[in-house]
């Protein structure tokens, strides 16, 4: 017998034990046991309620700062390639350059913003992956919490129909 069910059995002959020494009435009991089940289901309600809200607000989160993140890497790239521009056109202006070099200074600068653009979706992608990953954890936790008080409201209720 796992340790759970001896748990839930203890629990249950405790409670039959209980009502069976109470100085209230079999009514008044089971009035009693409803009136608790009644409110620990209310209780794992308003748990339950919070917890589309804190999915929604680890979604926006996420969406914020995957759009800062965005915002930041277009703005660094706009700029990679205005200083590109403006060195291919001070390189165009001069009479006595070499083609071959133009054509290799243009490369040069293509590497170098492909791989800003690569570090900058890196971070983007790694600074999204942690924020969905807290999300999931706190989402987590509170559906275990529901589970738990959804449990012991199963329990009180499995009580009450046997104390009947």
């Amino acid at each position: 017998m796992s340790r759970f069910t001896a748990f839930l059995l203890g629990g249950a002959i405790g409670a039959g034990i209980a009502l069976a020494f109470s100085p209230y009435s079999g009514e008044k009991n089971r009035a009693l046991v409803a009136e608790k089940a009644n409110a620990l289901a209310g209780e794992a309600a308003d748990v339950g309620a919070g917890f589309p809200e804190s999915a929604q607000e680890a979604l926006k989160a996420v969406s914020e700062k995957g759009a800062a993140l965005i915002e930041g890497a277009q703005s660094t790239t706009s700029g990679l390639v205005n200083d590109a521009q403006s060195k291919v056109k001070e390189v165009t202006g001069k009479a006595d350059t070499d083609p071959d070099e133009l054509r290799e200074k243009i490369e040069a600068a293509r590497q170098r913003i492909a791989a800003q653009v690569m570090e900058n979706a890196e971070q983007a992608q790694e600074a999204a992956a942690e924020t969905v990953k807290d999300a999931a954890k706190g989402t987590a936790d509170k559906a275990e919490k529901v589970a738990d008080k959804a449990e012991k409201v199963a329990e009180k209720a499995e009580d009450a129909k046997h104390a009947k």
